[in-house]
């Protein structure tokens, strides 16, 4: 049997609502993975939904739904509180489920429907292949196993691994042209630069670093300038592996897994950082 493709093309964001039945358990990445005119559409129109839950972990805009807005209609359950919805949370109108990060896919998989993700993602390439852009984090997982629902945004980061979804997984998409949430990096002080001194005596040329985001985490990475072979494994790229990696000192060429490679799971920093990882395949975004 031959089977037929259908070509999808996007649509209004509120199309979205076609694909949503009562009691729906709504995926949706953390930070720059938010799909904000998905989400704007939801809200508009949360009166024709019943008992839908968006799941999130870390999100970055505070919205109606996180604080009760619309009753059971359309809930939020976080699963990493941040200024959007900490408030919300406190005062009694989203769900908190504390985890690990890495338990995130099993828990997702095992405690949920699962019933669609719903993500931001770059503008397809002429095979067909979306990618997540800035995330894997836990959504890359899903993929091949739940219906995706896309916001192409012409201003995300092309990154390659194993955050790419092919026209063929997903339940529909729109378009959209908006700028990233931006997050400067934390400006380091004397205490800080003093502690990531001291760090960075004790990291041997060729070790593979986990980094972080804020002031010291920086200072760390300042301090790293005159190592060789660093390697990165890590949780989160921000801008402050840009310089060690287009310096030389950071290179990957002695880790023991994914070498050569700069290995994160989400993206989070400014307008460079999202310039530098446009196409950049020394950049390899795993999830769990």
């Amino acid at each position: 049997m031959t089977r037929v493709r259908t070509v999808l093309t996007p649509t209004p964001p509120e199309a979205l609502l076609e694909h949503i039945e009562p009691g729906a358990d709504l995926i949706v990445p953390l930070a720059n993975g938010e799909p904000v005119a998905l989400l704007d559409a939801l809200e508009e129109h949360a009166e024709k939904l019943t008992g839908v839950r968006i799941h999130q972990m870390h999100p970055l805009q505070t919205r109606r739904y996180m604080q009760g807005a619309f009753g059971d209609h359309l809930r939020h359950v976080s699963y990493f509180l941040s200024g959007a919805d900490r408030q919300a949370y406190l005062d009694g109108q989203c769900d908190l489920v504390p985890n690990h990060f890495s338990e995130m896919p099993a828990l997702l998989r095992g405690a949920t429907r699962c019933s669609l993700v719903l993500a931001a993602a770059s503008p397809p390439d002429r095979h067909g292949y979306f990618s997540l852009g800035t995330n894997a984090d836990y959504i890359a997982s899903m993929i091949g196993r739940v219906p995706f629902y896309l916001e192409v945004n012409e201003r995300m980061p092309r990154t390659m691994g194993s955050n790419i979804v092919h026209i063929s997984e997903l339940a529909g998409w729109c378009h959209v042209d908006r700028p990233l949430v931006e997050v400067p990096p934390a400006v380091p002080g004397p205490d800080d630069h003093r502690i990531a001194g001291y760090i960075a005596e004790r990291v041997p040329d060729g070790a593979t670093l986990q980094i972080g985001i804020g002031a010291i985490p920086n200072a760390v990475l300042s301090a790293l300038g005159d190592h060789d072979h660093l390697g990165l494994h890590t949780e989160l790229i921000g801008d402050g592996v840009i310089d060690l990696v287009e310096t030389g000192a950071v290179t990957g060429a002695r880790k023991l897994r994914r070498r050569n490679k700069h290995v994160a799971t989400f993206c989070l920093g400014t307008q460079r950082l999202y310039d530098w990882l446009d196409d950049n395949g020394g950049v390899e975004m795993l999830g769990g």
